[in-house]
């Protein structure tokens, strides 16, 4: 089933302008383009999207973003299953309260540059 821009936007919870500017810059091309003009996006799309909102959320550019889902033999379906639990653990982790009543970030922002540098090491 393919996607408007509005309808993607909407699920994804990103805004109308950012799907525009991705595929302005060669990240997140549509699918195909109505005789309307309008820009639709595939299932393939919407799965490169998770990736790139998942690369996003660990403070990845997207200059790398780019290069690492566009990297040749990239298995999309098994970084996003590869990926997905260490990124919730991390951001369950910054919004729990801290014990003694205080916040402390330090920890999480920790974990997120952790898992930053362990998928850039594997990426060389």
């Amino acid at each position: 089933m393919p996607y408007t821009v509005k309808q993607l936007s909407d699920l994804a919870g990103v805004s109308a302008r950012t799907l525009h500017f991705y595929d302005q810059i060669g990240l997140l091309k549509p699918s195909c383009h109505g005789e309307n003009g309008y820009r639709y996006y595939g299932e393939e799309a919407l799965l490169r999207l998770q990736q790139i909102m998942f690369f996003k959320e660990l403070d990845f550019s997207l200059a790398e973003i780019r290069e690492i889902v566009d990297r040749p033999g990239f298995d999309v379906l098994r970084a996003l299953g590869a990926h997905r639990r260490p990124a919730r653990r991390a951001r369950l982790a910054a919004q729990a309260p801290h014990p003694h009543g205080r916040q402390d970030y330090s920890a999480s922002e920790g974990r997120a540059g952790h898992e930053r540098e362990r998928i850039l090491r594997g990426l060389q």
